[in-house]
């Protein structure tokens, strides 16, 4: 068994990700007019690849491939859903660059991706791609109803914010001559990471959703079980940790290279729970910064 317990800084992971898929973009995004172009340079700016590193390391937990072009195309992908996250929002680059040039460069992003895709691989981002588009009709749906479902929450989170890092970390493991088996763990590990993530974005933003209404994971918790609002941070806070812990078990199935291993862990815990950990105590200011409910 693969010990995986040593993590290294994943900083190095996302510089070499970038070095790896950067000489790629130029040729890419000529490609496209420059209002389009404009968009999507901004969408990357604000991206950290960590969708890109998640295909690169998974296939070097497995071998040699070449994979920065796959790389890219889930980056790409990811970056299509942003642009709709956005437009859904209406902030971002909707605000900086309105609806039409959003939905225009979001359509040619998804173009992008698949074409660099062989035609197994853009099967396998389709149906992860389905299943955000469920995940954003659910929750459209779900805006109109005045109960509140934990169970259907948790299934919109997972169809939205799992299903891209599953496949990438699938795609990544399958061009590397992974196993059926080994590749499923590995999309396991990806599904994990996605909805911890989620979890931990959520507690982020809890004071800014309180404050516009939104209904978000823990908000539904603590309605759902009548605790207070402090209570659905803490429990989203411990299903970030559960969601890791059982990331890096299927991680630890799959039977990966020592290197890789190590920096699949340090990507997964930096982009969940380390975003968690209590920060310095700022000096009394004496006004209170107690959540709603908390």
């Amino acid at each position: 068994m693969t010990s995986i317990d040593l993590v290294a800084p994943p900083r190095h992971v996302l510089e070499r990700t970038r070095a790896a898929v950067g000489p790629l973009l130029p040729a890419a995004l000529a490609e496209l007019p420059d209002e389009t172009r404009e968009v999507v340079e901004f969408g990357l700016a604000r991206q950290d690849f960590s969708t890109a590193a998640l295909v690169l390391l998974s296939a070097e937990a497995f071998g040699d491939a070449d994979v920065a072009v796959v790389a890219l195309a889930l980056e790409f992908a990811h970056l299509h859903e942003q642009l709709h996250a956005d437009l859904m929002s209406r902030g971002g680059a909707w605000e900086a660059f309105g609806a039409d040039r959003v939905v225009s460069a979001a359509d040619a992003l998804l173009s992008l991706a698949l074409a660099r895709l062989t035609t197994p691989q853009v099967m396998i981002l389709n149906v992860a791609l389905m299943s955000v588009v469920d995940g954003y009709v659910q929750e459209i749906g779900m805006a109109e109803e005045d109960d509140v479902d934990l169970a259907q929450h948790l299934g919109v989170a997972a169809a939205k914010h799992s299903s891209l890092t599953a496949a990438a970390c699938e795609l990544g493991a399958l061009a590397a001559g992974a196993s059926a088996s080994q590749a499923g763990h590995l999309r396991q590990f990806g599904d994990d990471i996605g909805l911890a993530r989620k979890h931990v974005d959520d507690v982020l933003a809890l004071h800014d959703d309180i404050a516009h209404g939104r209904r978000t994971l823990p908000v539904v918790a603590a309605a759902n079980s009548g605790m207070s609002v402090g209570g659905g941070r803490k429990w989203c806070e411990q299903q970030a940790e559960l969601l890791l812990a059982r990331a890096l078990n299927h991680l630890r199935q799959c039977g990966p290279r020592a290197r890789a291993a190590e920096e699949l862990t340090a990507l997964a815990r930096e982009v969940t729970t380390a975003r968690c950990a209590p920060a310095v105590p700022a000096q009394p200011t004496g006004r209170s910064t107690t959540l709603p409910g908390a």
